[in-house]
């Protein structure tokens, strides 16, 4: 039985299983996303098995000699990062919205738990069979939403396919638009556009402000740029600055 202590899989499937069942609740879902994702920050290597996590749950390939050398390039990363793993954070976090957890194995994580953080010789065949799973979940193709546009994996918060599914698709349409727009960004891509975005757009309005003789509109301008400048690093601010940008 695996070990329940730092084992990225099982935190990662329980924040996914929090999402979905808190995502028809709007506030309660953006406060379980951006605290999540806040206690992600705190922890460069937590951030990393996010990423690769989610990344490889959505990964397709047609060959199974490539998905198997992709499997190991990634099994290699982990390994080498797990030392620097710190989950106490994100764990204390998720704790808070345990009314949204519904118990639910996801065989996936299960599977890259047991490759990274279990190195008993004596497992070497329940290894094999581990990395196969693994290999045919990523070879096999599926229909993965019944949507006219599939919502694109780089989706921030990766959710389990199949329990999204359920959730995305009795969505109205506003809300999928509004979904999709949001959520698609990598977080660590997100992180290295939000700085020069907000750097750019204060620039703007800093030459605005040198040009504005009005007092009321002075006040606005430096108001909103004190607000871009102290923006948090998430989705929804992202976006906001973006939209600015566009009209300035």
């Amino acid at each position: 039985m695996l070990k329940q202590i730092n084992m990225f899989g099982i935190i990662k499937n329980k924040l996914d299983n929090i999402l979905v069942e808190s995502f028809n609740n709007k506030e309660t879902f953006k406060k379980v996303f951006h605290e999540s994702m806040a206690a992600l920050k705190t922890n460069k290597t937590s951030r990393e098995f996010f990423v690769v996590y989610s990344q490889l749950e959505n990964k397709k390939f047609k060959d199974s000699t490539q998905a198997e050398k992709y499997l190991n390039e990634t099994l290699e990363f982990l390994k080498e990062k797990k030392k620097h793993l710190r989950l106490n954070k994100l764990q204390n976090t998720l704790n808070k919205f345990n009314k949204f957890h519904k118990k639910g194995r996801n065989a996936l994580y299960e599977n890259l738990d047991f490759l990274i953080f279990e190195s008993n010789i004596l497992d070497i065949e329940k290894r094999i069979e581990a990395k196969k799973s693994i290999v045919r979940k990523i070879t096999t193709t599926k229909k993965e939403f019944v949507i006219e546009a599939n919502v694109p994996n780089s989706l921030l918060i990766h959710l389990s396919t199949k329990k999204f599914n359920e959730k995305f698709i009795n969505l109205k349409e506003g809300d999928k638009k509004k979904f999709k727009e949001l959520f698609n960004k990598d977080i660590i891509k997100l992180e290295n556009e939000m700085v020069p975005l907000i750097e750019e757009v204060s620039n703007k309005i800093d030459g605005l402000i040198s040009e504005t003789k009005d007092e009321g509109l002075l006040k606005k301008l430096e108001q909103t740029r004190n607000r871009v400048v102290e923006s948090n690093i998430d989705k929804v601010s992202f976006y906001k600055i973006k939209e600015l940008n566009r009209t300035l």
